[in-house]
């Protein structure tokens, strides 16, 4: 079962940041996943709020913000990321933005640029997720060679999350762990889909769940995890 790193790492460090993600890999993750936005000016960043209050000492929404401004706040861009990210090493890229927010837009510009600018950089290990299936059909159109998932909130059900894997062509679930039952877990595997499960904080949990077989876990402190699961 592979452990990647919730916002690099975010109990060992800043979350989104080159430090939580060295962290994190430092710690022994299997990866990192990460949160993307888009700048004013088209850029792809690490962040998962719309605005830049709570984890940086700036102010404003990040889609109002250059990317010169953004980076001064000392919020990376997903170039950042790949620069410092061994290519043996997963990334889970999370689009933010559902078709709910306020000033969506539904061309869907933070999947088209997270798509091109993985697709610049040659094969790697990489999952694009996200809440929208607008965002993920866009990321298959443009880089059809990359992963993709369907993030599921606990609103949702499991049912609708495989369902919905498997009519968008996405080949994984990451699914909220309280959600998780090993039913869902063999339905996935029957239907050639990986699950990934979060947020996992307890190492109770990561242990059942590679009792489960559930592929992969997300969680704010790799170095837990791999004690938990005796590596």
């Amino acid at each position: 079962m592979e452990v990647i790193g919730h916002r690099g790492g975010a109990a060992l460090a800043p979350e989104n940041t080159l430090d939580a993600i060295r962290a994190g890999l430092g710690s022994g993750a299997d990866g990192v996943e990460i949160d993307v936005r888009l700048t004013s000016d088209g850029v792809a960043v690490l962040l998962h709020d719309p605005d830049v209050a709570r984890t940086t000492s700036g102010r404003g929404r990040v889609g109002d913000l250059s990317s010169e401004e953004v980076r001064a706040l000392g919020i990376p861009t997903l170039e950042d990321v790949l620069e410092a990210v061994p290519v043996d090493r997963l990334i889970v890229v999370e689009v933010k933005g559902t078709p709910w927010d306020p000033g969506h837009d539904p061309t869907e510009p933070a999947a088209r640029v997270t798509a091109e600018t993985l697709a610049s950089r040659g094969p790697r290990r990489v999952v694009v997720s996200s809440f929208n299936p607008l965002a993920l059909a866009v990321v298959r159109a443009i880089s059809p060679e990359l992963r993709t998932a369907v993030l599921t909130s606990a609103a949702f059900d499991l049912a609708s999350s495989l369902a919905a894997a498997v009519a968008g062509g996405n080949e994984e679930c990451h699914v909220p762990v309280e959600l998780l039952e090993p039913g869902f877990v063999r339905s996935a595997h029957d239907a050639a889909r990986r699950v990934v499960a979060w947020t996992v904080n307890d190492p109770d949990v990561v242990r059942r769940c590679a009792e489960w077989e559930v592929d992969g876990v997300i969680t704010d402190d790799p170095r837990m995890a791999r004690n938990a699961l005796g590596r």
